[in-house]
C-alpha cells in the first residue's frame, strides 16, 4: 500500500488498506491524498471506529467544518484536541456545537480549561439555567475569569451569576448598575465595603435620577474628605444642587462627620440656599473652615453671615 502512495496510486491504496482492515490508514489516504471528505465520512459511518472518527474530526476541523468536526468528534469520544477546537468555535461563533463538545470533553477530562470553556459558552448561548446549575455543583472552572470576559463582553445577566458565585460583590455591584438593578447594586456595595465601589454605584444612581439610593451611597463616600470634592462636583455638573444639599445635611449627623463637608455645605448654601445659611453657621461656626466661608460669603454678598463671622 505504501509502494502504492509512492507512486500516486491512491485509489489502490486506499483498497488494499480497506481490505486488511486497516482503517486508520485508508481514512488517512482519502483525506490526505484523494482529499474528499465526503467519502471520507461515508467510510467513518461504516466501519464506526473511534480512531477513524478522530481523524476525520480533525480534518473537518482544519476545513473550518465546526459542526461536522464536532459531531465527529463526539461520535469518537474523543476530547484530546480541545484546545483547537474551542479555538475554531470562537473563530467561526458556533457556540451552541461548542457547548455539546465540551460537554462530552468534560466527562473524559475534569479540565480548568474545558470547564471554564463550557461555562462561557453556556453564557454566549444565553443558556443561563445551565450555566447556574453548573456553577452550582463542584467544578474546576475559574468562575472570576468568565465573569470578567462576560463583563467585557456585555453579558451582564451571565456575569451577575458568575460574581455572586465567587462573592465578587465590588464586580457584582457595577454589573448591577449596568442592568439598571440599582437597588441590588447598592446592596452589593455595601457588602464589598470599598469607596470606589460607592463611588461607581453612587455616580450610576445619580446619572438615573434614583437620588435615593445615590444618597445611600454617598452617606458612605462623604466621610472621606479625599472623596468630598469629586462627589459634589458630580452633582453640580449635573444640576443636582438641591439633592447634593440633602445628601450632606443628612451625612452632619453621622459619627464620621467633617469640618470639609460642614464648610462645603455652608458654600452651597451660600450659593443656592442663602436663606438657610445663617443658621447654619449659628449651629456649627466652630466646625467650619472660616476662611473659605468668609470668602463664598462675600461673593454672595450675605454682609449680615460676614459679619457673624
Amino acid at each position: 500500500a505504501n509502494i502504492a502512495i509512492g507512486n500516486q496510486l491512491f485509489e489502490e491504496a486506499f483498497a488494499i488498506f480497506k481490505k486488511f482492515d486497516v482503517n486508520t490508514s485508508a481514512i488517512q489516504v482519502l483525506i490526505d491524498h484523494i482529499n474528499n471528505l465526503d467519502r471520507a465520512y461515508e467510510f467513518a459511518e461504516r466501519c464506526n471506529e473511534s480512531a477513524v472518527w478522530s481523524l476525520l474530526a480533525k480534518a473537518q476541523l482544519q476545513q473550518n467544518l465546526v459542526k461536522e468536526a464536532i459531531d465527529s468528534f463526539i461520535k469518537a469520544d474523543d476530547p484530546a484536541a480541545y484546545i483547537d477546537v474551542v479555538d475554531t468555535a470562537h473563530r467561526t461563533g458556533h457556540w451552541e456545537d461548542l457547548v455539546r463538545y465540551l460537554v462530552m470533553a468534560r466527562k473524559k477530562a475534569r479540565e480548568s480549561y474545558v470547564e471554564s470553556e463550557l461555562v462561557y459558552a453556556y453564557a454566549k448561548t444565553n443558556r443561563l439555567a445551565d450555566l447556574e446549575e453548573f456553577i452550582a455543583a463542584p467544578n474546576h472552572a475559574d468562575i472570576q475569569k468568565i465573569g470578567d470576559r462576560c463583563f467585557d463582553d456585555e453579558m451582564y445577566d451571565a456575569a451577575k451569576l458568575l460574581y455572586n458565585n465567587v462573592s465578587n460583590f465590588a464586580r457584582l455591584a457595577i454589573t448591577l448598575v449596568h442592568l439598571k438593578e440599582f437597588q441590588g447594586a447598592v446592596e452589593s456595595a455595601r457588602k464589598a465595603n470599598s469607596t470606589r465601589t460607592w463611588k461607581e454605584v453612587c455616580f450610576a444612581c445619580v446619572d438615573s435620577e434614583q437620588f435615593r439610593l445615590a444618597q445611600n451611597c454617598g452617606l458612605h463616600i462623604v466621610v472621606h474628605a479625599d472623596e468630598l470634592e469629586d462627589l459634589i462636583n458630580y452633582y453640580q455638573d449635573r444640576g443636582y444642587f438641591d439633592e447634593l444639599i440633602n445628601l450632606l445635611e443628612a451625612a452632619l449627623g453621622l459619627e464620621r462627620a467633617h469640618m470639609g463637608m460642614f464648610t462645603e455645605l455652608a458654600i452651597l448654601y451660600s450659593r443656592y440656599k442663602p436663606e438657610k445659611m445663617k443658621e447654619h453657621l449659628e449651629l456649627f461656626w466652630s466646625r467650619v473652615n472660616i476662611p473659605k466661608v468668609l470668602r463664598a460669603a462675600e461673593q454672595a454678598h450675605l454682609w449680615a453671615e460676614l459679619v457673624f463671622l
